[in-house]
């Protein structure tokens, strides 16, 4: 997609958090069930975002005390990217402005 194409393209985007009304939006039955997500505009699917994905991830541990403690955890293909369950990763007319992984 050139410039043009997807500056006229975010025209097509609808508005919120999901894109399983976007044009863009599509499943890939060809790859595993939570990793099988595709977007066009992106030129990417769960499994591109999972292998750019660092190979440890910092998630934050609540404690007893209610407090979060960070903690380094291997990646997993089960709590990786949400494109599979239609979680917009460009960003557009949403209120998250980039998918950080």
């Amino acid at each position: 997609m050139n410039k043009l194409q997807k500056l006229l393209a975010k025209f097509q985007i609808p508005k919120g958090d999901y894109c399983d009304s976007c044009p863009f939006w599509s499943m890939d039955k060809s790859k595993p069930e939570r990793m099988n997500g595709y977007c066009s505009y992106l030129g990417k699917g769960d499994w591109d975002f999972y292998e750019e994905m660092p190979s440890k991830l910092e998630v934050k541990i609540r404690q007893p005390n209610g407090s979060y403690k960070p903690e380094l955890v291997d990646k997993d293909p089960m709590f990786g990217t949400l494109l599979w369950d239609s979680v917009k990763h460009c960003g557009i007319k949403t209120a998250i402005t980039k998918y950080t992984g």
